[in-house]
């Protein structure tokens, strides 16, 4: 079955948001308890929303220290993550690029957010291409 067929239409809450830190080490930018929701429409838009578990996480310097990008420094800040947009899917790199026309990230703002995909069962992995270690699990919601 196609990614399309398993995924418009749908909403998934966040599993788990994890990256690494600049010596590889795992790390949660929005804290392990994070939690978020993805929703794709039918027509192929789609809208995401991650919220800190503690939002005084940022607060704690040396954690800080260890995100890796711009973004995720950015969204630790805010204790939020959330864009949507128009995306697209390449069934045979099995990727998701969503065209980002909003975004609490403002470098994320007309950009094309690319990431791999993939589904088994009733958990959708996510990974961002252009830095790997970014990994999201999300788990379908059927009710």
């Amino acid at each position: 079955m196609t990614i399309a067929k398993q995924i418009l239409g749908t909403s998934w809450r966040l599993v788990s948001f994890q990256s690494e830190d600049k010596s590889g080490q795992p790390i949660y930018p929005l804290g392990k308890e994070a939690t978020g929701v993805i929703m794709f429409t039918n027509n192929k838009r789609m809208a995401v929303q991650i919220m800190a578990s503690d939002p005084e996480i940022a607060l704690d310097q040396d954690w800080f220290d260890r995100l890796n990008t711009e973004s995720e420094k950015e969204m630790a800040q805010l204790g939020y993550h959330a864009y949507s947009g128009r995306f697209d899917l390449n069934e045979e790199e099995a990727t998701l690029t969503t065209h980002v026309d909003l975004s609490v990230v403002a470098s994320y703002v007309g950009s094309d957010q690319t990431r791999s995909a993939k589904i088994d069962g009733d958990r959708l992995y996510l990974s961002n291409v252009k830095h790997p270690e970014r990994k999201l699990v999300w788990e379908k919601i059927n009710t």
